[in-house]
Order: C-alpha cells, then structure tokens, then sequence
C-alpha cells in the first residue's frame, strides 16, 4: 500500500486528502470509493505522513523525499527500528523490512548503502545489537 502511495505521488505536485484517495483508489483498481474504502485509505495516507513518505503542508499532501539519500540519517534509523520489531534479522533482510516500511519497491545500491551506514550507527549508539557479523535485533532495555 505504501508503495502505491508513494508511486502515486512521484508525480504530479500536491494535492488535497481527498483527490489524493481517489488517485490511490484508481491505482488499486477501485472504481467507486465507499466510505469503508475512504477509512481504509485515509488510515493508509496518515500512515504515510507519520512514517515520512507524505508530508502534510497547509492540508496538502506532497511526496516529502524522493530518494533515499533525502532523508536524515536519524529518521532511516527510526523507520529501521519501527520495522525490525524484536526479532533478529540478517542485515539483508532488515534493510529490505525497512525500505518497504518507507514505501519503497526495491533496495538498489542506494538504499542498500544508507541502511547500512544507519545499521552501523545504531549499532555505535546501542540502538542496535548483534549477534555475529550478520544477524542484528533492537536492543533491550535495560
């Protein structure tokens, strides 16, 4: 969902909540929108915003980055953090969570480098612990 969110955005400039429903409702194949598919898309796009692929400006809605490198290093490694959960991940395999968790399709070059420089920083803070060279999980509190 996130990714057709995203994919819908990439183009065109702002647009309003509503126009921004129907444009995600056409790219999912809904002919007519129902007030049961507006809640579910509405739910959809303030997702969005909170994780940072929308932002919201005067009841606008834009794409905030295109690309990977426009965001903050500190937002890569909370969007890594939220989509990790608790389990052990390979480092692979976080970095694809997180990437789709940003609503994006596939993890180039890219955003295979800036996941990992995030990897390593939270991993310096503590944010992050390993088990061997491969496998990470969020820390635990202590």
């Amino acid at each position: 969902m996130l990714a057709t969110i995203r994919d819908v955005f990439s183009t065109g400039g702002p647009r309003s909540r509503e126009d921004a429903i129907r444009k995600v409702g056409a790219a999912l194949g809904y002919q007519r929108i129902g007030h049961r598919i507006r809640a579910s898309l509405n739910r959809d796009i303030q997702t969005a915003v909170r994780r940072g692929i929308l932002g919201n400006t005067a009841g606008q809605l834009s794409l905030l980055c295109r690309h990977i490198v426009q965001y903050e290093p500190d937002h890569l490694i909370a969007m890594l953090l939220a989509a990790m959960g608790g389990t052990w991940w390979t480092r692979d395999d976080a970095i694809t969570a997180a990437a789709r968790h940003l609503g994006f399709r596939r993890t180039g070059k890219k955003i295979q480098d800036a996941f990992r420089s995030a990897i390593r920083t939270a991993l310096r803070r503590g944010l992050l612990e390993r088990d061997g060279s491969q496998y990470i999980r969020r820390s635990r509190p202590r």
